[in-house]
């Protein structure tokens, strides 16, 4: 269950509405996040490969950050036949470090690129998605 979890969330996870980028510091990742969307970001110069919203599936999902430092994770995902299948839910231990950027959860820590009231994107993988030889950043985008 913990591989489906990191597997989901490496599909799609994020926060959104800035003033500055202090905002990023006070925002708080507690509170319960659907996947929105998936994006790739160059490696080489930051800018959007591609920007694909999350099935209608998977955004049924959710991802629960509790205020002691728990998430409970209920994951939708296409099955096999492609129907819509519940894969369960699964309760896993996070922290969040905001200085740092960075969530870990169940011992696996992520880069957190961006986290506001509304949004957090967090780095899900890193791939060659424009073939220029240098990983890019596959972001998954979550929303309240």
């Amino acid at each position: 269950m913990k591989k489906i979890l990191f597997l989901a969330i490496s599909a799609g996870f994020l926060f959104t509405a800035c003033k500055s980028d202090d905002d990023d510091v006070y925002a708080s990742v507690v509170g319960v996040w659907k996947p929105s969307r998936e994006m790739a970001v160059s490696g080489k110069n930051g800018s959007t490969i591609y920007n694909d919203p999350s099935s209608s599936c998977y955004k049924k999902s959710t991802f629960d950050f509790k205020s002691n430092n728990t998430m409970v994770s209920n994951i939708f995902d296409d099955g096999m036949s492609g129907n819509c299948e519940n894969l369960g839910t699964d309760t896993s231990s996070y922290s969040y470090d905001p200085l740092n950027k960075q969530i870990v959860i169940d011992g696996e820590a992520s880069e957190v690129m961006k986290l506001t009231n509304n949004e957090m994107h967090i780095v899900s993988d890193y791939s060659d998605e424009d073939g220029d030889g240098i990983d890019d950043k596959i972001v998954l985008v979550l929303t309240r």
